[in-house]
């Protein structure tokens, strides 16, 4: 988790990480092992006598043995990673390949072209009855129908090819 922490009115930020039952905590380049036992805790193994006064979110006095410091922490929140992922929009055309897939599975009520014709982008090619209604399947781009692999009355899965398209 990172941290800006404020020690005295100076700005500082942190990394704390969880490892077994201590904490490694990262402040400018010095790394500190922390380890939390009752009223004291081990840092790099030496103990250290701690009173916390008050919420360390809202600001808090905090003594140890020879100090006595203003602390306040605040939650860095970051993005880590993005990941774009491109998805098949299913029932229109897979362009590159000129395949025209099925929406979702169902029964093909009709198959509006034949193998030879001539068709153009978004044209309906063929109806497909899923959960009791009817959803045309189009393709998106212009061109010659190469196959056609269903034909009325047959039952389909999800992302089946159904018509293939020569652009």
């Amino acid at each position: 988790m990172k941290l800006k922490v404020t020690v005295n009115g100076h700005d500082y930020e942190a990394v704390v990480e969880k490892n077994g039952g201590d904490y490694r905590v990262d402040i400018d380049d010095h790394v500190y092992k922390c380890l939390f036992k009752e009223d004291k805790v081990l840092v790099n193994g030496e103990a250290v006598s701690l009173v916390i006064e008050g919420d360390l979110e809202a600001g808090a006095k905090v003594t140890s043995e020879d100090r006595e410091m203003e602390i306040k922490l605040h939650q860095v929140r970051e993005i880590e990673h993005i990941a774009v992922e491109e998805v098949d929009v299913v029932g229109k055309s897979d362009s590159a390949s000129g395949a025209v897939l099925a929406p979702m599975p169902g029964k093909i009520m009709a198959v509006k072209v034949k193998v030879g014709d001539a068709i153009n982008a978004n044209q309906v090619v063929a109806v497909l009855e899923a959960m009791k209604m009817e959803n045309e399947v189009q393709t998106e781009a212009a061109g010659k129908v190469k196959e056609v692999r269903v034909k009325a009355g047959e039952t389909v899965e999800g992302g089946q090819v159904l018509i293939v398209v020569e652009p």
